[in-house]
């Protein structure tokens, strides 16, 4: 349980930190209700499953690789082309 509550505070501190950093750029497009649903008495499902046996090891190999480059552009320039941002199409007409 403690595992549990430690990811979901870790997940909760990255998506806080990319919004502030503005590599994800969240905005609201639809204001939304709950459904209206009647729930009756039901039964879970129940499961057999069977799991491959997965070995994992480690050698220590020397090898030459090309490392890619990443070039991140923030939220806000990824849509600057879109014409649903009218602070953007303000700032093209001047």
């Amino acid at each position: 349980m403690r595992a549990l509550l430690t990811l979901l505070v870790l997940a909760a501190i990255v998506i806080v930190v990319l919004v502030m950093t503005d590599v994800i750029n969240i905005r609201q497009t639809n204001d939304g209700r709950m459904p209206e649903i009647a729930v009756d008495e039901g039964e879970m499902p129940e499961f057999e499953v069977d799991t491959a046996d997965i070995d994992v090891a480690t050698e220590r190999r020397s090898v030459e690789v090309d490392v890619p480059t990443v070039s991140v552009r923030g939220a806000d320039e990824v849509g600057e082309d879109r014409t649903d941002r009218p602070e953007m199409a303000e700032e093209e007409a001047q």
